[in-house]
């Protein structure tokens, strides 16, 4: 049997030889994405894809990875905010809506902000530490009720919807329906208790 020569083969075309291989990773570079798009965990790494699903784990607490970047995701992206707006008003236990005038002050300069269901009371360390402390104080005990009451679930989670910009905080366990929370001064959920414009979800 005679060997093949390079003469026995047809000429390889080497644009239509790359346009294939930039074809092919392009196909794969897709499967790739859409892989991502059923891990939750995979957020981090792209942004772009904020799957409904996972901002529903995020709303009800079962998600695992670190909330910080994706609610930062989530407040530049229009429709991701209107999104997530909307499953925080559907899982919510209890909710405080925006407010015509700024909070109320306070015995010792404490911010006081009402609401049906809850109050909000932010109060500086008495040991000049930088610390701001956040009282949740509910009117009453968790159990179905009226509207913005309280449900039956424990209260584990506070967000704060500040005309788009999402920020969340966990909460101990309630005390004689009282939760208290020890924050920095620059946490943004001090602000947001500060705007009257801000909107309140606990979950």
């Amino acid at each position: 049997m005679t060997p093949a020569t390079s003469s026995d083969f047809p000429p390889v075309d080497r644009e239509n030889a790359e346009l294939r291989l930039a074809n092919r990773l392009s196909v794969e570079a897709v499967k790739v994405a859409l892989a991502r798009l059923g891990d939750p965990k995979s957020i981090s790494g792209a942004p772009q894809l904020i799957p409904f699903r996972v901002m529903h784990m995020l709303a009800t607490g079962s998600y695992e990875g670190d909330a910080t970047p994706l609610l930062d995701q989530i407040s530049r992206d229009f429709n991701k905010q209107r999104q997530f707006r909307g499953i925080l008003r559907t899982v919510s236990i209890a909710r405080q809506e925006h407010q015509a005038a700024a909070a109320s002050v306070g015995s010792g300069d404490a911010i006081i902000r009402s609401g049906p269901a809850f109050d909000l009371t932010l109060s500086t360390s008495s040991r000049d530490d930088g610390a701001i402390y956040l009282q949740i104080k509910f009117h009453t005990k968790p159990s179905h009720g009226v509207d913005n009451d309280l449900d039956g679930s424990r209260p584990a989670m506070l967000f704060a919807d500040c005309d788009g910009h999402f920020t969340m905080v966990r909460l101990p366990e309630m005390v004689d329906d009282i939760i208290q929370i020890m924050l920095d001064q620059s946490h943004d959920m001090v602000q947001a208790v500060r705007d009257p414009e801000t909107e309140f979800f606990i979950r």
